[in-house]
């Protein structure tokens, strides 16, 4: 029996060692794990209890989730937790969490249909483009056309969700708008980037 327990505490402590399991790629994780309560607000909204509000609740969640886009970064470079794994990771990790919260918003009718396809293709082009890199060896760290898409997605998603009566105010369409051209601006300086760096050395 101490055999067996000494085996499982020696694989526990591999795990445990592994460089890709710190604190930055759990945070990434965590990211991951907040956009199900998120996309449970905006779609299953039962009368509110202590004139709790779901919208404002699912806003706060959503802010939260991407602050973390934030927070994994700096514990990345801070402890040198930097990993090719991270660099993978997060981006994904950013797509997991924005492509559910749009498409419950598109399904309550505060985003155009035109715009979830258009951020759609987008990340999945992007996706497969990275696959297609990390089997080269070749990693995409964040460019600056990605943050600013992100930090336009973030924008864009929090106002609508927080505030859904406005969705059709023309402040509002400005913001989802220029969020949908720095998407598809960010989308070609990827494939850009990728000819140059994956495609020319093939």
């Amino acid at each position: 029996m101490s055999q067996k327990s000494d085996g499982l505490t020696s694989v526990s402590k591999v795990v445990l060692n592994r460089p890709w399991l710190n604190t930055a790629n759990l945070i990434t994780l965590l990211r991951v794990l907040l956009a199900p309560p998120i996309v449970l607000l905006l779609l299953y909204r039962p009368q509110h209890p202590y004139n709790v509000s779901y919208n404002m609740l699912a806003g706060v969640i959503f802010i939260i989730a991407a602050l973390t886009d934030k927070l994994d970064g700096y514990y990345a470079r801070k402890y040198d937790n930097v990993t090719k794994l991270g660099q993978f990771l997060d981006p994904l990790a950013d797509k997991l969490l924005i492509l559910p919260v749009m498409t419950a918003l598109c399904y309550r009718g505060l985003l155009p249909l035109w715009v979830l396809i258009v951020v759609f293709v987008r990340e999945v082009m992007v996706s497969v483009l990275r696959v297609i890199g990390a089997r080269r060896g070749i990693s995409f760290p964040a460019t600056w056309s990605g943050k600013a898409k992100m930090f336009s997605q973030i924008i864009a998603v929090s106002v609508l969700i927080i505030f859904p009566a406005s969705s059709s105010e023309i402040v509002v369409l400005v913001i989802v708008y220029l969020m949908a051209v720095m998407t598809v601006y960010s989308g070609i300086d990827y494939v850009i980037r990728a000819r140059r760096e994956i495609f020319s050395r093939a």
